[in-house]
């Protein structure tokens, strides 16, 4: 696999890294977001981690950069929000792999798989997200 195979538009999800058993797998939910990324033969990455939004609304994104390299395909990606938004203060490290391809594997999607870092705080008071929460993410590609 080459860093261009990468390419395309993602379904992301993080989860919260707690080891208890629980009722609601929504207490696990850290993030629901597109990701789109497009790569280059050199092993650049960049793109958009883009947030839900009502329809006619701007959705807000932070803006991806980083790189792909190894065998298995390895990402390294920074996220950090679009200055002049609400999340400009947002920034986000992620380190991840390209799951296994399995050859008899029934309607298998490419997956990115790995952990997420908030770098930095962002927001204040009530909503002051702390520097150092990690998380697991999933990223499943969607249809090219």
């Amino acid at each position: 696999m080459q860093a261009t195979d990468l390419t395309g538009t993602y379904t992301y999800r993080s989860f919260l890294n707690r080891p208890e058993p629980v009722d609601d797998f929504n207490d696990l939910r850290f993030a629901q977001l597109e990701l789109r990324l497009t790569a280059t033969s050199a092993g650049g990455v960049s793109g958009l981690l883009v947030f839900p939004a009502p329809a006619g609304v701007e959705p807000l994104a932070m803006e991806m950069a980083g790189q792909a390299s190894g065998t298995p395909l390895a990402i390294t990606l920074t996220g950090k929000g679009v200055a002049g938004t609400p999340i400009e203060d947002f920034h986000y490290e992620y380190e991840g792999v390209v799951l296994r391809h399995w050859p008899t594997g029934v309607g298998q999607r490419m997956t990115l798989a790995g952990t997420v870092l908030r770098a930095k705080d962002h927001g204040s008071g009530a909503n002051l997200a702390r520097a150092g929460q990690t998380a697991s993410f999933l990223a499943v590609r969607r249809e090219s």
